[in-house]
């Protein structure tokens, strides 16, 4: 399988398969896959939720920057998945415009909280790090996230729905389009 550019990128909200399509994508394409926050977690020493409750958002997002960074600088080919809000980033939407081919995972906001159930490893979703839970519902804070994220996930050279989606046929889409490019 040619393609140009050797790294390729998924984003999109929590829960909407990322990690699960990523891999499923590597597997099949002969790549290595890296989960963003996993290199987060094996750098710092701790998860995520622990990062945001020690040292806030605004560290944690200068952490992931550097670390899309290197990963998108290494010579391998590699698909690798980033957390809901890194590409939020200016600078981290440049370098994977540049360097990647960039791909937007999205679902129904029924499907993403099926997906997610009641796990405290969201960290914008788990009420101890997120006030704003207190007056609002995992709903109300995914369609917020949903209406802020969605028009710079736009920019995203594919975007496939995974809302009751079969693996193994959206893995030969997201392979078919990479190549009709």
């Amino acid at each position: 399988m040619k393609m140009k550019k050797k790294i390729i990128a998924i984003i999109g909200l929590m829960g909407v398969g990322k990690t699960t399509i990523g891999v499923k994508l590597a597997e099949k394409l002969g790549y290595y896959f890296i989960d963003c926050d996993c290199e987060i977690e094996d750098r710092e020493r701790k998860p995520i939720t622990a990062i945001f409750a020690e040292n806030g958002e605004k560290y944690f997002r200068q952490i992931e920057a550097d670390v899309i960074k290197e990963i998108v600088m290494r010579d391998e080919s590699i698909v690798f998945s980033l957390g809901g809000g890194a590409f939020i980033n200016e600078e981290t939407q440049k370098i994977l415009k540049e360097r990647a081919i960039v791909i937007w995972l999205y679902a129904s906001v029924d499907e993403i909280l099926h997906r997610i159930g009641n796990k405290t490893t969201r960290p914008l979703l788990n009420q101890s790090l997120n006030q704003s839970l207190n007056q609002k519902n995992k709903r109300e804070v995914l369609e917020e996230l949903a209406q802020k994220r969605y028009p710079i996930y736009a920019k995203a050279d594919f975007k496939f729905d995974t809302t009751n989606c079969n693996h193994e046929a959206l893995v030969k889409k997201i392979i078919h389009k990479i190549n009709a490019k």
